[in-house]
């Protein structure tokens, strides 16, 4: 399974040789439809030596409880929210109380693991995530012996397998930071807010994939390029739902996060000052219409493998072949700048550079993102732009690219 840390890896070091195919599917997890989830909250005191924490803990997104320092009756945790059994509930809560004593909870950031419970005869991979301290002082009556509480929040979405929910982390724990403005609202939030969207985390944080593949089928390839290329996309005509589905795919689609900030920083001031113009969805009639759509051969090549998972209906297969698109872009970019550092010297490897820039079908991208990364580099410079010319002259690109 290829996760983010194999395309940073590849990313950062020289292209890893794999036989990785558009078509080629990476093993199916067993799909999982039933899907869980839990709120608890805990008030804690803070103990001797831990108020210095607390700011730290306000203030940063990451924070642990060391074991020592939290007393045995900080471990009982009260039920908020949940749609697990009765038998289920009381076998996760214990699990989480085993974690929290372990000081193994990273607030704001959530961990995966696998946790037996009578839902399933197999382990299910829990999502637990630390959220919303709050610290308020104790009794009006006894300000001076009395500690400060610290309020906790442990949130936890079950479902599927450990591998599958790992290929969505990051939307987890966007999904989990979002439920932070209902922690903070009124009494009754639970019931109004709390649950809906609690029961909302697995359509939200993982089928949007599946949503955005099914709705745009062989126009697919555009959001693929776009996302590669970082060229702004506008969704017109429907409702947030969709725009928001969109926008999730497209970054999740995109290499940001894989390359170095300082290149995605240039690359986006290069695309602005350019002023790229932007793709229009117009998603008010059954089938999308797009304005200003550009494609290219490489995006085009993985539609098969998108559309094949359809039938599956496997989210995480969708998923998958998603993180192999971007893998497979992140090694012909290595490739390029490979032979851009060969093609300063020699003529050949420059032959080789057009030579493969012509053939990968995705040339054009590949070219544009390599020019902005090189643009304080004189040689690599003019490298660049004698194979922008034989693209020209050999109408791979067009001078708007």
């Amino acid at each position: 399974m290829i996760n983010q840390t194999s395309l940073q890896d590849s990313m950062d070091g020289d292209e890893k040789e794999t036989d990785l195919e558009p078509e080629d599917e990476p093993p199916r997890d067993q799909q999982q439809t039933d899907t869980y989830y839990s709120l608890y909250r805990r008030h804690r005191s803070l103990q001797l030596g831990d108020e210095g924490d607390a700011g730290h803990r306000r203030n940063g997104p990451s924070d642990t409880f060391p074991k020592e320092t939290v007393s045995q009756e900080d471990f009982s945790l009260f039920l908020l929210a949940s749609n697990l059994s009765v038998v289920a509930e009381p076998e996760l809560r214990a699990f989480v109380a085993k974690r929290l004593s372990k000081g193994a909870f990273l607030g704001g950031m959530g961990t995966i693991a696998a946790v037996d419970l009578s839902i399933a005869e197999q382990p299910v991979a829990c999502y637990y995530c630390l959220l919303h301290q709050n610290q308020s002082p104790g009794p009006e009556n006894d300000k001076l012996e009395s500690k400060p509480l610290v309020t906790d929040y442990v949130l936890c979405f079950l479902g599927s397998t450990e591998k599958s929910l790992e290929l969505f982390r990051i939307e987890l724990d966007k999904y989990a930071q979002g439920l932070q403005l209902y922690l903070t609202a009124e009494v009754g939030a639970v019931e109004l807010h709390i649950q809906p969207y609690l029961s909302s985390w697995y359509d939200d944080s993982v089928l949007y994939i599946q949503r955005v593949v099914q709705l745009f089928q062989d126009r697919l390839p555009i959001l693929l390029r776009a996302a590669l290329s970082h060229t702004p996309v506008e969704v017109k005509g429907t409702d947030n739902k969709i725009k928001q589905d969109v926008e999730r795919f497209l970054n999740a689609a995109s290499l940001q996060g894989l390359i170095q900030e300082d290149s995605l920083a240039s690359l986006c001031k290069v695309m602005t000052d350019e002023q790229q113009k932007v793709i229009v969805i117009d998603c008010s009639e059954s089938t999308p219409a797009f304005q200003n759509a550009v494609s290219n051969k490489f995006c085009e090549d993985w539609i098969p493998s998108f559309l094949n998972s359809l039938e599956s209906g496997n989210p995480f297969l969708m998923r998958q072949i998603l993180e192999n698109f971007k893998l497979k872009a992140i090694q012909d970019m290595n490739s390029l700048k490979r032979y851009i550092r060969h093609a300063e010297m020699n003529n050949y490897a420059l032959f080789k550079c057009f030579v493969f820039l012509k053939n990968c079908g995705n040339g054009d991208v590949l070219l544009h993102n390599v020019k902005v990364e090189h643009v304080e580099m004189p040689e690599a410079q003019n490298v660049v732009k004698v194979l922008e010319e034989f693209m020209y002259e050999e109408g791979v690109i067009t001078p708007s690219n």
